[in-house]
């Protein structure tokens, strides 16, 4: 029986943590004996909540269960609010777990977890889409990717609640073969199953891909210019027809106008560097293509109620 064990940081995904501990406990369903044994710790052994305000049912700190009951691999499940969140005791306390735990993983933001803790030196990680950037910048000797779930060596990450369950059911096959990964995939009537090396947005990209394939194609041109924002008439050449054509496919798909959803691509980026990193504002507003200061408070202000100060201090 394999030993997996969850440490849960305060407001961690919901979704994420129901990905991976039902998969394994799905897999004992199929075993003479049970296949999977999962323990649930907080850094101190205090209950903690998810961002949706469940509260995880705890059974040991970090300490005790390091001391006492040791798990085979043990995951880092950080999500919202991750950075204030990952604090001393915690970086502490992984740093004590490298010593005796074989495996140490990190699911949604608990890849940066890691990487605070020095567990993540010299291996190829991946994180949550949103937050590639930052985790590339603030961690240079880390190979970051935008794969959906990375296992390299001792070491794995994933990048999201549903890559968790990609992950979870690789790990079963590893641990127990094809066909238990397949009668869990069943079980959980999870088809779509997707390997590590797939991009994380690819999944929701080739949805639309076959309902819009210029719009899809236009998106991701966006997606590539948050900094430096392209003209919308760059954005239909680069996507292959007219400027025209482009503005009423969006009018029909996306019920708004090109400029309008670049508008939001750039704004959400400016939110994720607002409430992830501690960029000044003006830093922001170059780096999600604003332009100026005044302009980003203006947009800023228009989608959210607030500005990036008041948004950042709340």
């Amino acid at each position: 029986m394999k030993h997996y064990a969850f440490l849960l940081l305060p407001e961690y995904s919901n979704l994420c943590l129901a990905n991976s501990v039902e998969a394994l406990k799905a897999a004992n369903g199929f075993q003479a004996e049970e296949a999977y044994r999962v323990t649930l710790v907080s850094i101190n052994g205090i209950a903690v909540n998810s961002y949706s305000g469940f509260p995880a049912p705890i059974s040991a700190s970090l300490e005790s269960l390091l001391r006492e009951d040791c798990p085979d691999l043990l995951f880092v499940l950080a999500s919202y609010n991750y950075r204030t969140h990952t604090t001393d005791e915690v970086i502490n306390g992984l740093r004590r777990a490298k010593r005796t735990v074989a495996r140490i993983g990190g699911l949604d933001a608990g890849s940066y977890t890691m990487a605070r803790a020095g567990l993540l030196e010299g291996h190829r990680a991946t994180i949550h889409w949103t937050e590639a950037e930052t985790f590339l910048e603030g961690f240079p000797n880390v190979t970051v990717c935008h794969d959906r779930y990375v296992i390299d060596g001792s070491r794995i990450t994933s990048g999201g609640s549903a890559s968790a369950l990609d992950l979870m059911l690789n790990l079963i096959r590893q641990d127990y073969g094809e066909a238990l990964a397949l009668s869990v995939s069943d079980l959980l009537i999870f088809d779509t199953e997707r390997p590590g090396s797939v991009r994380q947005k690819e999944h929701s990209a080739g949805r639309l891909e076959e309902r819009a394939p210029r719009i899809a194609r236009a998106i991701k041109i966006m997606e590539k210019h948050i900094e430096s924002p392209l003209s919308v008439d760059a954005i239909a050449n680069l996507t292959g027809i007219s400027q025209r054509q482009l503005e009423r496919d969006f009018k029909e798909v996306m019920q708004t106008t090109v400029a309008k959803h670049y508008s939001r691509l750039r704004i959400a980026a400016a939110r994720r560097l607002i409430k992830e990193t501690k960029l000044s504002i003006t830093e922001v507003a170059i780096r999600s293509g604003h332009g100026s200061l005044a302009s980003l408070i203006r947009v800023y202000k228009q989608h959210f109620g607030c500005t990036p100060s008041e948004d950042r201090k709340s």
